[in-house]
């Protein structure tokens, strides 16, 4: 029959395609249910979806179990039972995809989607043939998992301090243009305090060439208030583009906290070190 030797064919060219991606995605997911690696996610939605169960099961033991079975499918080159198991697994993926897209993204669980759609992928070849329930499936999935891709990228976009600790619990977010801005960077780095963080923000390429000033003055021996307060003074220095990839980390930190102004303070949790409220 025309269709059982399409089938055959599709299934010879995905033989070691989906077992080696099945067994990826059982391996990633027993992993994770066993609490070995969750050093692997380093977004918040990993906290927030890992307690996720079905019927009492965690949602990384079903995925395991799925994933086996997408194993076994492959290794007896089922390819059209193996097809539909992807292509479900996919559609569930798309629900999930979206819910993540309005809470908080899971780096480990957005892999274990990707593994899924590699098994699909592996399954139906040539794509291009595939029919529309398929294209329209990963289409689908795609549209959900951009969202997702976005907010973990700006998640993982750490800010940078100038001076302090980049775990700092307090931070101050400061431009170098801002008057009120500089006497709280002298005001709080007269405390001395190690959990305190100083990160620059420019809102131009004035302030860009001012902190790459300020910058150049601290590598001279100067501390951040005075090395601000010349930079007014100094002569222009060049200006690279990891500063610039640095200064636009620390203006998506600042913008995701919704300050109304500059200077902004941000308190995560409570210093351990904190000595007396009157630091302020």
């Amino acid at each position: 029959m025309p269709g059982m030797e399409n089938q055959t064919k599709t299934g010879d060219s995905g033989r070691f395609g989906v077992p080696l991606a099945a067994l990826a995605g059982v391996l990633l997911c027993v992993t994770q249910a066993l609490g070995y690696g969750e050093e692997m996610c380093l977004t918040q939605g990993c906290a927030l979806h890992e307690g996720t169960t079905v019927f009492g099961l965690s949602l990384w033991w079903w995925g395991a179990g799925t994933f086996a079975g997408l194993f076994a499918l492959g290794l007896l080159g089922r390819t059209a039972w193996t097809r539909l198991a992807a292509l479900a697994c996919l559609a569930v993926d798309v629900v999930f995809f979206a819910i993540m897209a309005l809470t908080a993204p899971c780096l480990t669980c957005l892999a274990a989607g990707g593994l899924f759609f590699l098994v699909l992928l592996a399954a139906v070849r040539p794509f291009a043939a595939s029919g529309r329930l398929v294209r329209g499936v990963v289409l689908a999935w795609f549209l959900a998992l951009t969202p997702n891709l976005f907010a973990a990228a700006q998640e993982l976009a750490t800010p940078w301090p100038a001076a302090g600790p980049e775990t700092a619990a307090v931070r101050l977010y400061f431009s170098p243009t801002c008057p009120a801005c500089r006497d709280a960077v002298a005001a709080m780095s007269r405390l001395g305090k190690p959990f305190i963080g100083f990160f620059p923000i420019a809102g131009s390429e004035e302030d860009v060439q001012l902190i790459a000033r300020t910058l150049e003055g601290m590598r001279s021996g100067l501390s951040l208030p005075d090395a601000l307060t010349r930079s007014g003074e100094a002569k222009p220095v060049a200006v690279d583009l990891s500063l610039r990839w640095r200064l636009l980390r620390n203006k998506v930190a600042y913008l995701r906290g919704r300050p109304d102004g500059v200077p902004h303070l941000q308190i995560n949790g409570w210093p351990r070190r904190w000595d007396t409220l009157e630091v302020f």
